[in-house]
């Protein structure tokens, strides 16, 4: 999930009469509209929230993030991280991750979003 600050004032695609003013925060798990919105310097990225599923049996201590549509592992963020050339501590944990992550330029999250989803899960 991903936190947008808005920079300049838009209406809501799916809500026409919500408008959104500058300094408001939208949220959305679409990759496509995060990077719509990021590339025409509508929205900056305020922050990628982690999808968490210790709750469910059988994934104790197991951390996944959500982005691009999907959820991955943490380490696997992490590599690929490393595989775009961003630098990230080896016992980087979530909010270590989660930080990288709202530091990327648009270059970077595009690169990260190629690498990430030409794997297969």
């Amino acid at each position: 999930m991903f936190e947008l600050k808005v920079l300049k004032p838009l209406t809501d695609k799916y809500d026409p009469e919500k408008k959104y003013k500058e300094g408001d925060t939208l949220l959305t798990d679409e990759i496509g509209r995060v990077n719509d919105l990021v590339a025409r310097g509508i929205c900056s990225i305020a922050s990628v929230k982690p999808v968490s599923e210790k709750s469910q049996p059988g994934t104790e201590g197991s951390t996944k993030i959500q982005l691009f549509e999907k959820e991955f592992e943490v380490e696997e963020v992490k590599a690929a991280l490393n595989a775009i050339g961003v630098s990230i501590a080896k016992n980087a944990g979530l909010p270590g991750v989660t930080k990288k992550l709202t530091e990327l330029t648009e270059e970077q999250n595009k690169a990260l979003s190629e690498t990430l989803c030409k794997d297969p899960e």
